[in-house]
């Protein structure tokens, strides 16, 4: 019988859970766009998991969590760019984060941190499309919500459209709140 070896790498829950997250991710962006291997470099070229294995991140400031968001946006459309993939969008960026810092954090152990209140949800077609089909509240951003396409916005565009999202949710609440609008399909 063969002697199964031990794995050099440390193989803990937070590397079990960012695994798990970065696959998700990288299949919740990933829409007609390019292959999960390229969606987990680019995630992983940025500091973001570095950034989640500190346990003063979990106290943030909205501010503070926008510069990093666009911070590792940037990163990420760059190196998806460097690699000649085209159409790499902030959108598309934002919703490879979105979705790994919901599965890390949001649902996760860190779920009450000022952290999970302000992570962005991922936005795609599907809340777009509920958020404009609602009857819950009347906004003038209905038609806009109906027409945005998250894979084209860039950056103005992605925050333009997240200040009128925000008028969806109060600034009391938490950002993930957002989704009791998404489903998994619009059927």
């Amino acid at each position: 019988m063969l002697a199964l070896q031990q794995i050099s790498v440390s193989y803990d829950h937070f590397e079990h859970r960012h695994r798990f997250s970065v696959w998700a991710a990288a299949r919740a962006a990933q829409r007609a766009f390019t292959s999960i291997d390229n969606l987990r470099d680019a995630l992983q070229s940025t500091n973001i998991r570095a950034f989640l294995s500190d346990p003063e991140s979990y106290d943030i400031a909205p501010q503070s969590f926008e510069a990093h968001h666009r911070k590792w946006c940037h990163a990420i459309t760059a190196f998806l760019s460097n690699r000649d993939i085209a159409n790499a969008t902030f959108g598309r960026a934002a919703k490879l984060i979105a979705v790994y810092l919901k599965a890390m954090v949001v649902v996760g152990a860190e779920s009450q941190s000022s952290l999970a209140a302000v992570i962005h949800p991922p936005i795609d077609r599907i809340l777009l499309q509920n958020l404009a089909l609602s009857p819950d509240f009347s906004s003038a951003y209905k038609s806009m919500w109906r027409s945005a396409a998250w894979t084209k916005l860039n950056e103005s565009a992605y925050y333009e459209l997240l200040a009128t999202l925000r008028t969806v949710v109060p600034e009391t609440d938490p950002w993930w709140k957002l989704e009791q609008y998404w489903t998994v399909t619009n059927e």
